[in-house]
């Protein structure tokens, strides 16, 4: 039996080496950094189908989290659709998650190796769940949580250049992630740069509820630097958002990450056993994952400019407003094959 070794501990590494101790193989996670840790990350899951979880054998993790049923979508400073969601939205945090799911692998028997860096080149048993690819781009991804917000279900302000969701997690706290076009005009730092972007977006009254949040500076977090799509590779067979990165918008980056990785296990089960090449493995991965993709990669590539522009965020407004947007019809479509 072949060991298999995954570059990196995020939410697909740690999610796919569990799988592969529940299939009975053996699995070294490298981790460059340490747990826990703040990272850049909307800390829902929704879409998923639960059978996903009892494969992956993280049911008892999610389980912790808190569930939102309802969800509230605003275009500047007018609410315009209130609904409720066609599945559950699990909230948990990455600094939570991430520690509770690397405990679980130890205890499954794998291994964990924290503080370990692995030069970016292919070889055969190693699977890169490194995140998303660095690369010059218009974007920027702000994250911070906030200890005293009474929300609802989830929350989503459309701005004018940049769109940020709010949604509940665990002891009580909000996770406010937002995702705008970068402006080198912005200063400050921590909430201070988030506040920048809530204004200069025009989303004046989520501006002024957060001003008087408390806010947990030591959960900033700031990212830069990618593009959406396809990611390039770096070698044979790559998950979560090192493979695709979906538009934040969608809601589905981390079911997406969970799901890439419950479709990896069986391929890299087979390989361990001595079932199937390397290169088998990887083709009918990577083939399996654009069958099970492509629908929600193409759709929400079409719809997001729409949220930049300022047309399309009117028709999508009128349309809100009016009950003629599909969310339903929409939301399902974003998140199945």
């Amino acid at each position: 039996m072949k060991e298999i070794e995954i570059i990196g501990g995020g939410l697909a590494g740690l999610s796919l080496a569990i799988y592969l101790r529940k299939l009975g193989v053996d699995v070294t996670v490298f981790e460059s950094g340490s747990y826990p840790k703040h990272k850049v990350c909307g800390e829902f899951i929704c879409g998923v189908d639960e059978a996903v979880l009892q494969d992956l054998g993280i049911q008892e993790v999610i389980d912790q989290s808190q569930h939102h049923t309802t969800m509230k979508w605003w275009m500047g400073d007018s609410l315009v659709l209130a609904d409720r969601l066609p599945t559950v939205a699990w909230g948990l945090s990455r600094y939570r998650l991430d520690e509770d799911l690397a405990h679980l692998l130890v205890d499954r028997g794998g291994r964990l190796q924290c503080g370990q860096r692995v030069q970016t080149e292919d070889a055969e048993s190693r699977v890169w769940a490194t995140g998303k690819r660095k690369k010059s781009g218009r974007w920027i991804g702000l994250k911070i949580h906030v200890t005293d917000a009474q929300i609802e279900g989830l929350e989503m302000h459309v701005g004018e250049r940049g769109y940020i969701g709010l949604c509940g997690i665990e002891e009580g706290k909000v996770n406010c992630c937002g995702l705008f076009r970068v402006d080198k005009s912005l200063r400050g730092s921590g909430s201070e740069l988030i506040a920048a972007y809530l204004q200069a977006n025009g989303l004046l009254g989520l501006a002024a509820r957060c001003r008087n949040w408390q806010k947990d500076e030591a959960s900033f977090s700031a990212t830069a630097g990618f593009s959406f799509g396809k990611q390039e590779q770096v070698g044979g067979l790559c998950v979560g958002d090192a493979s695709y990165l979906i538009p934040p918008f969608t809601g589905n980056g981390m079911s997406m990450a969970l799901e890439s990785s419950w479709l990896a296990g069986p391929w890299l089960a087979r390989y361990a056993a001595g079932e199937l090449t390397w290169s088998a493995a990887c083709e009918g991965y990577d083939h399996e994952c654009v069958a099970f993709f492509r629908k929600r990669m193409s759709l929400s590539g079409n719809m997001q400019p729409l949220l930049f522009h300022r047309l399309g965020r009117m028709l999508l407004k009128t349309a809100a407003k009016t009950g003629t947007l599909p969310f339903q019809s929409l939301f399902h479509h974003l998140r199945t094959p």
